[in-house]
């Protein structure tokens, strides 16, 4: 299991659920923007330097929701999100995760919610960490991110994977689910990452075409 993936029940109970939601919502969205429509838990392949921004606009379970505002006001810059900031350092300025503050804010979380992610103390913070460090291993042997299907066998399309929102003109806005995998991604400059569609600007549905590269060069 990976660091953080579900039990084999929740797993088959979660992709049951999603099946049913994609149904209906692929259905609504096919009857009303046409075979380009978005599709729930769609996989996606992004170029990685196009992800500059991120906003907090719908969870992973609003996938493929067509929206016509969009928060401006609730945009960052991805690399000054806490967790992504302590990865970039930790890899490439080789700061230790230690002083990156990143287990002290998790800590924090930690104290207020009583358990975040599965983690209740400082140990399983350390064994969380020591397991990212090994997935950027891996990924810097391979340099690919590989879909949720090529991990967990039978997950529904690309549902939890790195979460992106499509946003006006076809503009990619991280989630904030996914930290540790795009801060990977930044961090060995891939190509391409692999994602979950999130929210979609209903100016950006043409936008998804180019997205949707079923057999990219690099693979």
């Amino acid at each position: 299991m990976g660091i953080t993936e579900k039990k084999r029940f929740q797993q088959i109970r979660r992709n049951w659920n999603s099946r049913l939601r994609a149904l209906r919502i692929d259905g609504k969205n096919r009857k009303q923007y046409g075979d380009m429509a978005p599709k729930f838990a769609e996989l996606l392949w992004v170029p990685t330097d196009s992800i500059d921004y991120s906003v907090k606009v719908g969870s992973s379970k609003d996938s493929a929701r067509v929206v016509q505002d969009w928060p401006d006001q609730l945009v960052v810059p991805v690399r000054e999100l806490p967790s992504i900031k302590a990865c970039l350092a930790h890899w490439q300025d080789g700061v230790a995760w230690e002083e990156t503050g990143i287990f002290q804010q998790m800590l924090k979380k930690i104290d207020e919610k009583g358990k975040v992610d599965r983690l209740r103390n400082l140990d399983d913070i350390k064994s969380r960490y020591q397991s990212v460090d090994e997935l950027y291993r891996q990924v810097a042997l391979s340099r690919r991110l590989s879909p949720r299907s090529e991990l967990i066998p039978g997950n529904f399309r690309e549902e939890g994977g790195i979460l992106i929102h499509i946003g006006p003109s076809g503009t990619p806005f991280f989630g904030k689910k996914g930290h540790h995998r795009l801060a990977i991604a930044l961090a060995l400059k891939l190509e391409y990452v692999p994602v979950q569609l999130g929210v979609v600007h209903i100016s950006a549905i043409k936008s998804l075409e180019a997205f949707r590269l079923e057999n990219p060069q690099f693979l």
